[in-house]
């Protein structure tokens, strides 16, 4: 245990976080891969369900923002705990995280089941084809979310304990499972019938599943896991102040994640002004966004990890340090991959299945918003840092700022007033400058510094 806890708390900043980093960072390059291969058979059955899906998945990140609240909180407690060498409080945070989450699965699963296509139909501006066709995914994907529940709190406890190498492996097994089951129930192989887009959403359930599995048994199985303080507690013990100290942390990331989320939404409506083929561009350039800040929100994970367990080491400084080693670094990359992109954005988008209006719009997207990487992945560093300290309010006023007020707001007057759609991309880049400018402002505040988690 105290292997990965000295390696973080002692020792060179930018090694450590390399170590720490570079294992979430070939994890996230992994989770990409099980998107792309989902993107890639969806493309295969046309701008329809290309345009369903993205959709989908909009619905599927306002939905779940408290899950990824309950998460953030996680992270924020488990880090904090091994950094103060608390670890018997590990194993009480995963209990009540599971337990929580489980119950916002539920209810996620009442609404899939019942109002999946209706939900769509109000964001399609009436689009009956497209609302039934996106809920093929919509639906399977809410009803399973407490498989996607599992895999991330899971994920998050090892990483967050400085073992960030065991996901990374798991998430190989993932993306095999994924691989094989995405051809074989979008299009029917062997014995399956052909599912179309549902079957991508099943794939998807299945090999998260799978992941879910391998995590548990590394818990109890894998030598340097057997004795540690991963596991799931004999007995269950219900701590209500540990659930208020939980949500505090978890609202206010929850609401974050959330107004993320609906300024995605409102987008997606905005873009949808502008057809069927705005819509289709627009979701595989979501796509290429994420796989371009692969990197940086690795790199952004190590530092959330450090912080709390230099925090809780009593390591302010250090904790300073390893956000500034980041910041660096991921703005550096990220002005490469803005050029990478320029010159690869006509294959990248065609080999997603973009053509005619929907590739010649996806190429204006990847000339002009890519060169804000830089910018996003600056925020983003201390955004991660002040939420491993705990300190989840500046994120949501970042976010209300610059996503909802400033990017989603001047879309919308640009949408209404006629303007061709390649201003909306200017509209994308004026909001991550102003989301920048927010969390630069509470960081160098540094009350996240001094932010108190109770581990008693």
């Amino acid at each position: 245990m105290s292997e990965h806890k000295n390696t973080l708390t002692d020792g060179n900043v930018g090694k450590a976080l390399l170590i720490i980093a570079l294992p979430i960072i070939i994890s996230n390059m992994l989770q990409s891969v099980l998107e792309v291969v989902d993107m890639h058979f969806i493309g295969e059955l046309g701008d329809t369900s290309i345009a369903g899906g993205t959709l989908s998945v909009s619905v599927i990140m306002v939905l779940t923002t408290v899950l990824m609240g309950i998460v953030t909180a996680t992270a924020a407690f488990v880090s904090r705990a091994y950094g103060s060498e608390k670890y018997e409080r590990i194993q009480v945070v995963l209990a009540h995280a599971i337990y929580l989450g489980l119950i916002f699965s539920a209810l996620l699963a009442v609404i899939g089941f019942f109002w999946s296509e209706e939900i769509l139909f109000f964001m399609s501006q009436g689009d009956a084809v497209l609302a039934a066709e996106g809920a093929k995914f919509l639906r399977p994907a809410l009803i399973g979310s407490f498989i996607m529940m599992l895999l991330m709190t899971l994920t998050t406890v090892f990483q967050s304990t400085g073992d960030s190498r065991t996901p990374m492996f798991v998430m190989v097994g993932v993306n095999i499972v994924n691989i094989i089951l995405n051809p074989t129930l979008i299009q029917g192989l062997w014995i399956f019938p052909a599912m179309g887009l549902a079957g991508s959403a099943y794939a998807s359930l299945s090999s998260r599943a799978v992941g879910v599995i391998l995590l548990i048994l590394c818990m109890y199985y894998l030598p340097k896991h057997k004795n540690g303080p991963i596991k799931f507690p004999k007995k269950f013990s219900f701590e209500p102040r540990l659930v208020k100290d939980i949500f505090v942390i978890a609202i206010p990331s929850a609401v974050q994640s959330g107004i993320r989320s609906f300024a995605m939404v409102l987008m997606m409506v905005i873009i949808a002004a502008y057809g069927e083929a705005a819509i289709a561009a627009y979701g595989i350039c979501i796509r290429l966004d994420m796989l371009g800040l692969i990197v940086a929100m690795g790199l952004c994970s190590g530092v959330a990890v450090m912080v709390g367990q230099n925090l809780g080491a009593n390591k302010p400084e250090r904790a300073k340090k390893t956000v500034r080693y980041a910041v660096t670094a991921n703005a550096i990359f990220m002005l490469g991959v803005a050029v990478l992109y320029l010159f690869t954005a006509p294959y990248l988008l065609d080999f997603f299945g973009a053509t005619g209006e929907s590739l010649a719009i996806g190429i204006s997207f990847m000339q002009i918003v890519p060169f804000s990487y830089f910018i996003i992945a600056s925020g983003m560093t201390m955004g991660f840092a002040m939420n491993g300290a705990g300190a989840t309010r500046p994120g949501m006023y970042a976010a209300i700022a610059g996503q909802v007020i400033v990017q989603a707001g001047l879309s919308a007057i640009l949408m209404m007033t006629g303007h061709p759609i390649e201003q909306i991309w200017f509209a994308i880049v004026i909001g991550s400058v102003v989301v920048f400018l927010v969390d630069l402002f509470f960081y160098k505040r540094g009350a996240w510094m001094r932010q108190r988690l109770n581990l008693d």
